[in-house]
């Protein structure tokens, strides 16, 4: 019973540090379906309505400056011990004029992205100022 008991510890210790795939976005096999109709994209000649019926709905529509749809695609495995491993990450970027022609085509791979690294040091700050906890004490103490 014992050797049940530690083999079953074991076995839920091992599982639990496992890396884990995470999906961001469209899945991967669903572009990988779709590349044909994605590689007959065509600037001044593709519209809204061919991009829609390949690929479906963007991540992100953004129209406050031009008409661009973003679809985004990211697969990463969560590790325990170590740093994540972003095993495929990609960005399609179209661009769309008043008539919903397509004016720009980019995609965007893992090699195009910088990896940005934050410091862990702490900023030390001094400060003159009289805040309102300093201006309570004062009032509090004063006299004393």
């Amino acid at each position: 019973m014992n050797i049940f008991l530690i083999l079953i510890i074991s076995l839920a210790t091992l599982y639990s540090c496992s890396p884990v795939n995470k999906q961001h976005g469209y899945l991967l096999d669903d572009i990988v379906i779709s590349a044909e109709k994605i590689s007959e994209f065509e600037t001044d000649k593709s519209t809204k309505n061919d991009i829609f019926a390949a690929m479906g709905s963007p991540s992100i529509e953004i129209d406050d400056i031009n008409d661009v749809w973003i679809y985004l695609i990211s697969l990463k495995e969560k590790k325990v011990f170590e740093e994540d491993l972003v095993k495929y990450q990609s960005i399609m970027k179209f661009a769309f004029n008043e008539n919903n022609i397509l004016i720009e085509n980019q995609v965007l791979t893992s090699e195009d992205f910088n990896e940005i690294r934050f410091s862990t040091d702490k900023t030390k700050v001094r400060r003159d100022a009289y805040g309102i906890t300093d201006q309570l004490y004062d009032a509090f103490t004063r006299g004393q």
